[in-house]
């Protein structure tokens, strides 16, 4: 069997398993590890000849992802109620850290200014919980998700009663061939020069605004999409009484219970540090946007 390349930026070790025609595996900072598990924020690269397809690499995330809009401005508080509303008992943000951001204008270095404007920030794949059997159907998968991020931040857009513009969607559970090869990427987002990506913490923290250093271009063109989480979503979950003062740094509709907030405490998560140490040459910042309310849990 051939030997695997492992290109690691993360502090500790994994070994991956024995994938059929995986040439090598890319992993990054802050990449949520658990047990017995595919780690989060990794990169596996196969040869395309006779590739199998490896549905246990995403499960049923596959899609998974973040759309941004621009939208004109709203009363956050107001909008965040609205939205809860519209998406109650649709289980599509029940899962996972699927969420909605009302975000602030953009904050955007070398650029000239926008007209008066906030963000709406999606996150999700959507209702859809099947994992996919095939290739094709992993990549009919993903363009489904997101091809939904974006209906519903049009769909969204007209319950807020406001005009919108896609800023971007990022991918960031994907499987496609490129090259001669199979590069599925999960927890990752791929990344070119020129282009916009947004880079979360947590509830309490900026979002950060990017894009890549042509003259230092990252392995498969691939970038971490969040900073990732401290640790087991269990082991760092908080008590219901520390996750309410989140309620103190963003607005969170009152439907939306402090039990189900336990793993969303900025405790529950790492901050940018590891993230620019090991790829900061990589790093264009363009700017930054504040999160003003958060809808999910729901």
């Amino acid at each position: 069997m051939k030997m695997v390349t492992l290109t690691s930026f993360a502090d500790h070790y994994y070994s991956p398993p024995p994938f059929t025609g995986l040439e090598e595996l890319v992993r990054f900072p802050d990449g949520e590890f658990k047990l017995n598990s595919i780690p989060n924020s990794t990169v596996w690269v196969f040869s395309d000849r006779n590739h199998r397809f490896r549905p246990e690499i995403h499960q049923a995330d596959i899609g998974c992802g973040m759309t941004a809009l621009i939208i004109s401005p709203v009363e956050h508080r107001e909008a965040a109620d609205a939205i809860y509303a519209h998406l109650r008992k649709k289980n599509i943000l029940g899962r996972g850290n699927h969420f909605i951001d009302i975000c602030s204008p953009l904050d955007i270095l070398y650029e000239e200014k926008r007209e008066p404007h906030q963000v709406l920030l999606i996150h999700t794949h959507g209702a859809r919980n099947d994992v996919p059997r095939t290739l094709t159907q992993a990549c009919q998968y993903q363009d489904q998700a997101s091809w939904y991020r974006k209906e519903l931040g049009e769909t969204l857009a007209r319950v807020l009663g406001v005009s919108s513009t896609l800023l971007g969607d990022w991918n960031h559970n994907s499987v496609q061939q490129e090259n001669g090869k199979i590069i599925y990427r999960r927890g990752v987002v791929k990344v070119q020069p020129g282009k916009v990506y947004f880079l979360p913490a947590h509830l309490g923290e900026q979002i950060l605004i990017y894009t890549i250093n042509e003259k230092s271009l990252p392995p498969y063109s691939s970038m971490p999409h969040a900073t990732g989480r401290s640790g087991p979503r269990g082991e760092t979950k908080v008590t219901p009484e520390e996750a309410a003062t989140l309620r103190q740094q963003v607005y969170i509709p009152a439907g939306i219970s402090d039990r189900s907030l336990r793993t969303e405490h900025p405790s529950c998560y790492n901050d940018f540090d590891k993230i620019f140490d090991k790829l900061r040459a990589f790093f264009v910042p363009m700017g930054e946007t504040q999160i003003l309310s958060y809808v999910g849990k729901i």
